[in-house]
């Protein structure tokens, strides 16, 4: 068969299954077709199973995220497809719907169907909200009003309206089931109808007055409510430590849902023995016994009564133990919601986890509570209070009734934070975070002291998971005896630090998990506000766990995991100000870790705090000091600080010097930090001479093969390439990378940052596809080493996209250098040198597109920045002068170019001299642009100056020679000179003659 015959036949084959699985993707959408979707927001969840139900019951195909989406599934997904599906959209107009989450997403998409009716969403008032509230997609829409009446009422509206009989706007009747007219009754036997809410809340009623200012907790409440109407037992566990708003949480549920039950009870649960009084008292209420009755008779007679009714609520609060709840869980149609601190509840119901606030909820109930109070300065009050409910709440009731300024509530907070968490309690709390907290502590230390006494010591440690691997062995310290019984004995097995753990869980002061024990931070505060005086004995006991925790080399990425765990702990620990010599090299240490994996502004912090106090407390020629100096220095390297940088390098460098002497590791480290600084500023001349002597001194004292001696060779490489030497700079590489695969691996940071260099220097020689191939499996190697965002990543993603450009691939290379400039922005900032770089990059694959307009701007906006933050004459700003030159250019701006190629062009020769790569580029762009605003010699002259130089330099069949041959050609042309234009036409490699 011939070969084109075949080909249409399998073209014929391919588009015949893709129409036959359109068409079945059709025919399962049409199948599942919906009548209705509902969207509200969280507060509104009776009300949308209440007009769930009765859609459903009257034939309709009904879906809301109640019923029809299980747990895991994408939110967004499944809305966008059932509103794809649904012929109308029920919107459950309220106060909070329109601030919700979510809801907005339901507008957006609904508009978006250009090709559905807009007339197909239809309001529905749970609310009495004005019209002229609702947007203007809804205001003009005859609504369905169901607040303030009757049930019965309420069918009828919503039946009625949904069928078209309701309506003023003449919208036709909706093509609902067929079936009998519509009734206006519910069935009064058919209990598992939901209650119209609003409705009056039951009879049988003993739950606490109402929280008026309860705030948030939104998405809390409708997990509460899906977990008990989904749970078989029907009894949800809410647990959570000390302070985290459960008993209010339990009471706002037991209020909000009010309507849907006959029995709602709330029982203090925290006096095991007053259980069965309170339930009796219940019993009464339902008939089920006398006040004659002896309490735990009537408590089980009230169990039986629950078991045979349904549609009730009972409520424990603060239970500490399962067991105390034993014989009084009934069983039934009903729900049983349980607060506690204590987890161990998996056996006997569903768990909720009650944690802290989102930042967004504090930052609202700390504005809202408190006049005058900002976002700003309640942001970071929140953040001193561990977001903790019962901690804001206690700090909203002191500013707003004492006017102390938010800074100075936080100033006292961290001096004493025992007596201001014993302030303020709220109403609706039992006592006070501090007062609850040192309760809990007594109750733990009566069970287990050395529960006690493993959590004040961790009190000293970070609010983050302590992995309990750290607490099996007691720490040696140096304390006497005396301080020795203070501090107590400690658990040191892993089976008695895993029960000292469980106890702390138990009591609400913690939380165990697979990650570790987790403090919070005002537990921590409080516990060590009662050992204050024995600071000095813990604080040389946490030094013992950190550094027997040390994690290992910190180059390695394999130990990055352990030092991100150790690394808050550290920091809590207080290094500035530390008398321990172990502290502070492990500080060191952990500056390196945060260095090397990309955390430069971690490092700035923690290297700028240390410097500052160990210059004052040790002297700054001190061992740690001058260690502290070259990390903060290479921190504000990394963070493109490079003036900054380069200032507190020399000073290091001296003094290190001085005190070291000149080849000692420690010194040429330092003289490394500063000549790849200089490289940085543009220095290149002087970069080169500082890297060649420290190479040559650390293979002398080290051995060429040392990784400090691989450091500078491959530093060296760098001034060699910027000064145009690429030829020099590509053997360099070439032998470190070698090397570096020998000693270090093929996977080692340090080989990728080689391997990284050769494939740059590679394209830097014209050798597109041999560098491509490199970065390709550098860029692989990266990404799995290092993580995607990591900056070493994104410089060999970066390199890749220009590679791609160069050979042409120009949608690729946009792809890559659009997600590689959105992660640089994320990660580095958008004034980061290596940020600019990209968005130069991305700039050039623009107008390598065609979009000159889009490439102009971009370019525009990095020159401005390069600018600024590096300076006129620095070497990245005049690649960025000279892209901008070459856009207008191709917009057919021509005088424009040509005035800023000359200025660029002049700057390349004074800054990086005649024969740099970058100025021949400049000098090229120039002698075009003459050549199109009709200077024919005065192009021509510099034309072949420009080649001239290119030739010697790069040599005959670099890409930047080609290019400029092109440009003798064409100026020869157009100066008559076509027989020599042609001559020259032929050099031209055939393989590059359309660059």
């Amino acid at each position: 068969m011939p070969w084109k015959a075949y080909w249409a036949r399998q073209r014929m084959a391919v588009l015949e299954r893709d129409a036959d699985r359109v068409a079945e993707e059709q025919g399962i959408e049409a199948q599942r077709r919906l009548d209705f979707y509902i969207s509200y927001a969280g507060p509104d969840r009776l009300w949308a199973e209440w007009i769930g139900w009765h859609l459903k019951q009257a034939g309709y195909t009904v879906e809301l995220d109640v019923w029809d989406w299980l747990p895991g599934d994408n939110i967004i997904l499944s809305r966008e497809s059932a509103l794809r599906r649904a012929d109308r959209v029920l919107a459950l107009c309220s106060a909070a719907y329109f601030t919700g989450r979510f809801t907005g997403q339901d507008w957006t998409a609904v508009m978006a169907a250009q090709e559905r009716e807009s007339s197909r969403l239809i309001p529905i008032r749970v609310e009495d909200i004005d019209h002229q509230q609702l947007p203007e997609m809804l205001s003009t829409v005859q609504s369905i009003d169901l607040f303030d009446t009757t049930e019965a009422e309420a069918r009828r509206r919503l039946l009625a309206g949904l069928s078209g009989a309701l309506g003023p706007d003449g919208t036709p009747a909706f093509p609902g089931p067929a079936g009998p007219p519509i009734p206006t009754e519910s069935d009064p036997a058919d209990t598992s109808a939901p209650r119209l809410p609003g409705a009056a809340r039951p009879s049988n009623w003993q739950v606490p007055t109402r929280n008026p200012a309860f705030t948030g907790r939104a998405g809390l409440l409708v997990a509460v409510r899906e977990t008990l109407l989904s749970t078989p037992t029907g009894v949800v566990v809410l647990h959570g430590q000390g302070g985290m708003g459960k008993t209010q949480l339990s009471l706002e549920y037991a209020h909000r849902f009010a309507s849907d039950y006959n029995t709602a009870w709330v029982i203090d649960a925290e006096q095991p023995g007053l259980i069965a009084a309170q339930l009796a008292d219940l019993a009464i209420k339902l008939d089920a016994a006398t006040s004659a009755v002896e309490a735990e008779t009537a408590a089980k007679a009230a169990i039986t009564a629950l078991r045979d009714a349904k549609r009730w609520l009972l409520v424990f609060d603060n239970v500490e133990d399962p067991d105390h709840l034993t014989g009084y869980l009934p069983e039934g149609q009903g729900h049983v919601l349980v607060t506690t601190r204590n987890p161990d509840w998996a056996e006997l119901g569903a768990l909720v986890a009650v944690e802290e606030f989102t930042r967004a909820e504090s930052i609202a109930l700390l504005t809202g509570r408190v006049a005058g109070l900002n976002q700003a300065d309640a942001n970071l009050l929140a953040e001193d209070l561990g977001d903790l409910p019962l901690a804001l709440a206690q700090a909203a009731g002191v500013l707003a009734r004492t006017g102390i300024p938010a800074g100075e509530y936080r100033r006292l907070l961290a001096d004493q934070a025992t007596e201001v968490l014993d302030k303020g309690s709220p109403r609706s709390y039992r006592v006070s975070l501090a007062a609850a907290t040192l309760v809990a502590l007594d109750k733990l230390t009566i069970v287990d002291h050395t529960a006690a006494n493993l959590l004040r010591l961790c009190g000293y440690l970070a609010p983050e998971p302590i992995p309990v691997a750290w607490l099996h062995h007691q720490p040696t310290t140096q304390h006497d005896p005396g301080t020795a019984a203070q501090l107590g004995e400690l658990p040191t097995s892993p089976f008695t630090v895993g029960d000292a753990c469980a106890h702390i869980s138990h009591y609400g002061l913690g939380r165990i998990d697979q990650q570790g024990l987790r403090l919070h931070r005002l537990t921590q505060a409080i516990v060590r506000d009662h050992t204050r005086s024995y600071r000095t004995d813990y604080h040389a006991a946490i030094v013992s766990i950190l550094t027997t925790a040390d994690p290992g080399d910190p180059e390695a990425p394999g130990t990055w995991t352990a030092w991100a765990r150790l690394t808050p702990h550290l920091i809590a620990s207080e290094p500035a100000t530390t008398p321990h010599t172990a502290l502070r090299t492990l500080a060191t240490r952990t500056l390196r870790y945060l260095l090397v994996s990309g955390q430069a502004n971690a490092a700035l912090t923690l290297a700028g705090n240390l410097h500052d106090s160990w210059t004052g407390l040790l002297g700054p020629d001190n061992t740690h000091t001058l260690t502290a100096a070259q990390h903060l220095a290479h921190a504000r390297h990394d963070c493109g600080n490079y003036k900054e940088a380069s200032q507190l390098l020399e000073d290091t460098l001296q003094r290190r010097r001085r005190v070291l002497g000149d080849d000692h590791p420690d010194t040429l480290q330092s003289a490394n930090d500063l000549a790849t600084n200089m490289g940085a500023l543009g220095r290149y001349k002087e970069s080169l001479a500082l890297n060649e002597d420290t190479l040559q001194r650390r293979r002398r004292v080290l051995g060429e093969d040392h990784p400090d001696s691989l450091q500078s060779a491959q530093n060296l490489a760098g001034p060699l390439y910027a000064l145009g030497r690429f030829r020099e700079s590509l053997a360099l590489d070439e032998d470190t990378l070698q090397r570096r695969r020998r000693v270090l691996g093929e996977d080692h940071p340090g080989t990728l940052h080689s391997a990284q260099n050769l494939a740059i220097t590679l394209y830097a020689l014209g050798q597109y596809r041999e560098s491509l191939v490199l970065n390709d499996d550098t860029l692989g190697r990266y990404r799995r080493v290092l993580g995607e965002d990591h900056p070493d990543t994104l410089r060999s993603a970066r390199s890749r996209a220009a590679t791609l450009n160069a050979l042409g691939k120009h949608k690729e290379s946009l792809a890559l250098s659009e997600d590689t400039l959105g992660r640089y922005r994320r990660v580095l900032g958008e004034d980061h040198p290596d940020t600019l770089c990209a968005a130069r990059s991305r700039a050039v694959t623009l107008n390598a597109l065609g979009r000159h307009k889009e490439s102009l701007a971009l370019s525009e906006d990095t020159l401005g920045r390069c600018r600024r933050v590096l300076g006129e004459d620095h070497p990245e700003t005049l690649q960025s002068a000279y892209n901008v030159a070459v856009i207008l250019y191709a917009l057919g701006r021509r005088k424009e170019s040509l005035a800023l190629s000359e200025d660029t062009l002049g700057r390349c020769r004074r800054v990086l001299g005649e024969d740099h790569p970058d100025t021949l580029r400049s000098a090229r762009a120039r002698a075009v642009t003459l050549y199109a605003l009709g200077w024919r010699k005065e192009s021509l002259a510099l034309s072949e100056d420009t080649l001239g130089r290119c030739r010697r330099v790069l040599g005959e069949d670099h890409p930047d020679t080609v290019r400029s041959i092109g440009a003798v050609v064409q100026a020869l042309e157009g100066t008559g000179r076509r027989k020599a234009a042609r001559n020259l036409k032929k050099l031209i490699p055939r393989r590059m003659s359309g660059q």
